[in-house]
């Protein structure tokens, strides 16, 4: 039997900007633990790149090839269209191989359920690039809410609507901003992130009351604006904002607590305004008409960290080699995806929707959109 590699020998699976971007790391050797073994790219033009700049990996011109090689190396990464995710993350698993995917995990719960099953029964690494976990503005501020710094969390408020994207962006892939090739908009690409960011730190909501624009900004069915209300059994009300086609935009996260107020702008500082005491314990004390609750705005100190993206190689490295906990688990992508498809379901149904959603009739409903574009097109 051939000795195992000291390394986790990985292959990158799609080299378009992103792939090409982790292969490069680990090709320079910036994730200990971790080899570039291969790389599969369909493209010839781009496969000339791939000569060219990775002397000494292997060429994988199809995921065919690549899983019918399987036995080479450790782990795939998934750089590929959202829609290919899932089967390609299937098809690894069951040659016993690691999966990091990138963010979306897929397109709809229930393949995200197969997917996760799929790993559950190999038994091997699944995890998603949900790099922006690795900033230590969120990082922290995750901290102090499970640590109940802020007191009883009561309010959250996340403004990001600092993606301005024109028709070139959109225009950039056959597959982009459409229902048969990107499944969605907004919601399902760039929100992917801060989705994950907000259950994260906040717990999933139990339902959500969408508001939601398609086609807003853009010659396109799908979804480039959005108004989301997340409404959780404890009382705690979220409204997330956001938009593709405004600018000047920004992107503040702000969470209210009994104690204060902590906010978080452009995912690099941290400011927590502290009340003298908690609203419930003023509340109790207070003995004036507009009695007016004292507090103090800090700048929360915040720990240099390296390069977010490397940061996730290496800890899938690490999980792989030494056991290490995922800071991003595959299963974790179904939420994000609950959280996207329950504001979908929303606004199509124009009614608050319960979370997790109904699998059969989100998959309908999106096949309903489908066939809409498609007659649109042909138009």
């Amino acid at each position: 039997m051939e000795e195992k590699s000291r390394n986790v020998r990985a292959v990158v699976i799609g080299f378009g900007g992103m792939g090409s971007q982790y292969a490069q790391m680990i090709y320079e050797n910036k994730i200990q633990g971790m080899e570039l073994y291969g790389i599969c790219c369909r493209n010839p033009k781009r496969q000339e790149i791939v000569k060219r700049d990775f002397p000494g990996t292997v060429l994988f011109q199809s995921v065919e090839e690549t899983m019918d090689r399987g036995d080479e190396f450790d782990a795939v990464i998934i750089v590929t269209p959202h829609d290919s995710h899932v089967s390609i993350g299937k098809a690894a698993f069951a040659k016993g191989l690691h999966v990091l995917t990138d963010k979306p995990v897929g397109i709809a719960p229930t393949e995200v359920k197969e997917l996760i099953a799929a790993g559950e029964r190999a038994g091997t690494g699944f995890a998603v690039m949900f790099n922006n976990r690795m900033h230590p503005a969120f990082q922290k501020a995750k901290a102090m809410v499970e640590q109940g710094e802020i007191g009883k969390v009561t309010r959250a408020v996340w403004v990001c609507n600092n993606w301005y994207r024109t028709p070139c962006y959109h225009k950039s892939a056959p597959w982009r901003s459409s229902w048969r090739g990107e499944h969605g908009g907004l919601l399902i690409n760039q929100c992917q992130h801060y989705l994950d960011l907000w259950q994260w730190i906040l717990g999933m909501p139990d339902s959500v009351y969408a508001g939601i624009d398609f086609g807003k900004y853009n010659d396109f069915l799908v979804d480039d604006s959005v108004d989301l209300q997340f409404l959780y059994d404890s009382g705690l009300r979220g409204t997330f904002i956001s938009a593709s086609g405004e600018a000047p935009g920004i992107n503040r996260f702000e969470i209210w607590g009994t104690n204060g107020r902590l906010t978080i702008e452009n995912g690099e500082t941290l400011t927590f305004d502290e009340n003298e005491m908690s609203t419930e314990e003023f509340g109790r004390v207070n003995q004036e008409i507009y009695g007016k609750l004292a507090h103090t705005l800090r700048e929360i100190p915040l720990e240099e960290t390296g390069d977010p993206y490397c940061m996730m190689l290496q800890n899938f490295a690490d999980h792989i080699l030494k056991g290490t906990p995922l800071l991003s688990p595959g299963i974790q992508g179904l939420n994000s995806m609950e959280m996207a498809c329950g504001a979908y379901l929303s606004a199509w149904k124009e009614k608050k929707v319960r979370i997790p959603v109904n699998d059969q009739e989100y998959e309908m409903l999106l096949k309903e959109k489908k066939e809409e574009e498609e007659r649109w097109l042909t138009k």
